[in-house]
């Protein structure tokens, strides 16, 4: 990472979000980026342990339901009031035909509300690591996705997109304030967020650079503060210009996979 300016961030990787929609791709580096604006009940902290989110508090009422009090006061970027209804609406949405985030709460049996405050999730079986899944239940503004006809999930498979691709109503830390498709993304900080910020950002831009040689040049010559997908060779090229690589293990496991049950090979 290179020295940004205080209140604004430019950072770039080698491929854009896919969409908007909180719905519709099941694509990890387009969860990770629309969860800036979209929230879940619970989340996970920096520590990855579940902690409230729109949901303040939870029990479990029966085997196969567990009870989630709202968080009172919180409001959407357009200024409407999150309430249940709000819950059991992207429930909804997830399971129409076009999301392929559905797949990811096949425990889920069913969303249902119980007042202005409260909503019921019952399960397919007893779940004890519910919240754990829950964190991917993104929460769209039932009203907001009704008048700008969006009440399904976009289908991207069949290239079919609606107003919630390039539109954002969440009730997250960013707002969407500009969306051009594989140029440039900009979100600026939501001052009526319910929760304290961690950052000092007024603004965040986002600039996808598919050329890993143009995205390392930007990162060097100051157009860009951070990269996040770095070439392994370009590290030491980096370190001796003075930026900061930070390195980590990945939160995910990636293995092949062998196939025991054939007679014969395929190939």
């Amino acid at each position: 990472m290179a020295q940004a300016p205080a209140q604004s961030l430019t950072w770039s990787a080698n491929l854009d979000a896919l969409s908007m929609d909180p719905h519709s791709t099941n694509n990890s580096f387009t969860n990770a980026f629309v969860s800036n604006i979209y929230e879940a009940l619970v989340r996970f902290n920096d520590k990855l342990q579940i902690e409230p989110a729109l949901a303040t508090s939870w029990k479990v009422v029966s085997p196969t339901v567990w009870r989630f009090t709202l968080r009172q006061g919180v409001k959407f970027h357009n200024g409407e009031t999150f309430d249940a209804d709000d819950v059991v609406f992207s429930w909804q949405r997830v399971n129409t035909p076009g999301s392929l985030v559905k797949g990811n709460l096949s425990d889920i049996k069913d969303v249902r509300k119980v007042d202005a405050n409260t909503v019921d999730v019952e399960t397919h079986n007893p779940m004890p690591i519910l919240t754990n899944e829950l964190v991917q239940l993104l929460v769209m503004d039932k009203g907001w996705s009704e008048a700008n006809r969006s009440t399904e999930a976009s289908d991207l498979q069949k290239q079919k997109e609606n107003h919630a691709n390039r539109n954002t109503n969440g009730t997250g830390p960013f707002m969407l304030k500009q969306r051009d498709v594989d140029t440039r993304t900009v979100l600026t900080a939501f001052a009526g967020w319910w929760d304290k910020p961690k950052h000092n950002l007024g603004e965040v831009t986002f600039m996808p650079i598919k050329s890993d040689a143009t995205r390392t040049s930007a990162l060097i010559s100051g157009s860009i503060d951070v990269s996040v997908s770095v070439p392994l060779q370009d590290v030491p090229r980096l370190q001796s210009s003075g930026v900061d690589v930070v390195q980590g293990p990945e939160l995910r496991t990636i293995f092949l996979g062998m196939d025991q049950h054939r007679d014969e090979l395929l190939y």
